[in-house]
């Protein structure tokens, strides 16, 4: 049959016309209230939560519709009635592919495109980051939808598979947590691993969907889905990160001039709060002093590791594990090691040498942008369009279209504008303030969502070592504001601290209940 895809499409269309429909429903609703949130014109909670119901009955819809016109040609059992007919799987597949580029991959780009021109961007310059996002959908709902419906005969079989991974991930994450060494979040040049996690998961995916149509093989198919559920954790499990980062990172050399200063404080600690209770383990704090940081630069602490040699026994180590961020204007930090007890107890009373490593991943800015924030909308780089919030007072939010990009903010105490507030806490004069968003650089043309328009509160999360963290500075009309953005990443390096003689029982920290302070400034 010629035409038998049209054929097949059009069978679908009737067939599922009333689900069509109320997803067009769902979307234009869902579009409705993100216009509305442009505007800024919700007064209500249910005016704040209807635009995240909706978008979760968007996502909702969309798994129905696949899920829906992928059974509707049994793949499994004994009720594959197509096979009688005269169908070419060829054909058959590219037809439920066709429906799925017209009721979800188009709505889903019209959507998009509408809600970029309405929040004010313009649409020439982000064509590719919305087949980015195109691209996102099908790898993260589509192909597993797809999937999952190819290897199940009912929606209640593809409810119990839904439920069989929701149960794989609870049992996966915690022993990932346990199992996987902390190494893995340290950043690498080397991303082999990650693209084979990815091509065992996508690969399964694609073979599968193929497979039950060329071959309709259930049995074989669930198979390969359980081969690749094993083989993604176990690469994670099989990699060599502590390699991985040593060839990253290399050892700096006498002549190579390091991007930050790190040394030993001897001073005694502040405070020795901030110990997160932890069976058979103690927290130390290894103060730090810090300079060398340029103004327009970050310098990326991807990883720091600890090793401890008593001055008999064996000595004891860390492992890598992921730090923070240095900035400029900070002169002081420290490195939080957490110990086992056992090992503490025997050498706390005895001069220990300690050697931290450091992996530093220092960056530059190529734009500094000084803007004055204002009562009305402002603009910020990365085509951000920033306003005072409708529903609380004092807030910025700020618009980006299809990512966030990364900033970093700073602001003079003396600048500040605000009228100080009771008991609000007076800033030293010259005291620089940070705020901003560090933690997005190449991670791809756009993030992930429904809303190709992406917000952020505009806020400082540091300002001072000494100030009172209880009481955040705000940002008030007339602040005037320096952005730098555009980051150039610079070589990355290995540095090496040696303290000798240091006593670990000075640096325990105590039991406190709560979050402690990490390595660095840590980032909200």
């Amino acid at each position: 049959m010629r035409n038998q895809v049209l054929h097949i499409f059009r069978k679908d269309v009737r067939q599922h016309w009333a689900e069509l429909v109320l997803s067009v429903a769902i979307i234009v609703a869902y579009a409705w209230r993100e216009v509305a949130k442009f505007k800024g014109s919700e007064d209500t909670s249910y005016d704040i939560l209807l635009p995240d119901m909706l978008r979760n009955l968007v996502v909702v819809v969309w798994a129905f519709l696949i899920l829906r016109v992928v059974q509707a040609e049994s793949l499994v059992g004994d009720r594959q009635f197509w096979v009688t007919r005269p169908y070419e799987w060829k054909k058959l597949l590219a037809a439920k592919l066709l429906f799925v580029v017209v009721f979800v991959n188009v709505p889903l780009f019209i959507l998009q495109v509408f809600l970029l021109l309405k929040a004010g961007f313009p649409l020439t310059s982000h064509v590719s980051g919305l087949l980015w996002l195109q691209l996102l959908w099908i790898l993260i709902l589509i192909l597993p939808v797809a999937t999952l419906a190819t290897v199940t005969k009912s929606i209640g079989q593809f409810m119990m598979a839904i439920l069989s991974v929701l149960l794989y991930f609870a049992i996966l994450f915690p022993a990932l947590e346990k199992l996987v060494p902390p190494a893995a979040s340290v950043p690498v040049e080397n991303p082999i691993p990650g693209w084979l996690e990815l091509l065992a998961v996508v690969g399964a995916g694609l073979t599968v969907v193929l497979w039950q149509y060329a071959r309709r093989r259930t049995a074989q198919s669930r198979v390969l889905l359980l081969g690749a559920a094993v083989a993604a954790p176990v690469i994670m499990l099989v990699t060599p990160y502590r390699i991985l980062i040593e060839r990253t990172y290399r050892p700096a050399t006498t002549r190579q001039q390091l991007p930050v200063q790190l040394v030993f404080d001897p001073a005694k600690l502040g405070s020795r709060e901030g110990n997160r209770p932890e069976k058979n383990k103690v927290r130390v704090r290894i103060p730090l002093l810090v300079s060398g940081i340029e103004d327009g630069d970050i310098v990326d602490i991807g990883g720091s590791t600890v090793s401890i040699q008593p001055p008999a026994g064996r000595p004891w180590s860390s492992g890598w594990h992921r730090s923070g961020v240095l900035l400029p204007h900070r002169q002081h930090d420290q490195e939080d090691v957490t110990i086992d007890e056992g090992f503490f107890e025997r050498v706390k009373s005895v001069p220990v040498k300690i050697r931290v490593s450091f992996a530093l991943a220092p960056a530059h800015t190529r734009e500094m942008v000084r803007v004055v924030a204002q009562a009305t909308q402002f603009a910020m780089p990365g085509e951000g369009r920033c306003s005072y919030s409708p529903r609380f007072q004092g807030e910025i939010v700020c618009a980006f279209p299809l990512k966030t990009p990364a900033f970093l903010m700073s602001a003079k105490s003396d600048e500040l504008t605000c009228v100080r507030q009771q008991k609000e806490p007076l800033l030293p004069p010259g005291t620089t303030l940070y705020g901003g968003n560090l933690w997005s650089r190449g991670s791809g043309p756009a993030d992930f969502g429904l809303n190709p328009v992406q917000t952020t509160s505009l806020g400082f999360w540091d300002w001072g070592e000494t100030s009172d963290r209880n009481h955040r500075p705000r940002v008030c009309p007339g602040t005037p504001l320096t952005f730098f953005t555009n980051w150039e990443d610079l070589q990355r390096i290995r540095s090496d601290l040696e303290i000798d003689g240091i006593h670990l029982a000075d640096y325990k920290l105590n039991d406190v209940l709560g979050g402690a302070n990490g390595f660095g400034i840590m980032l909200p």
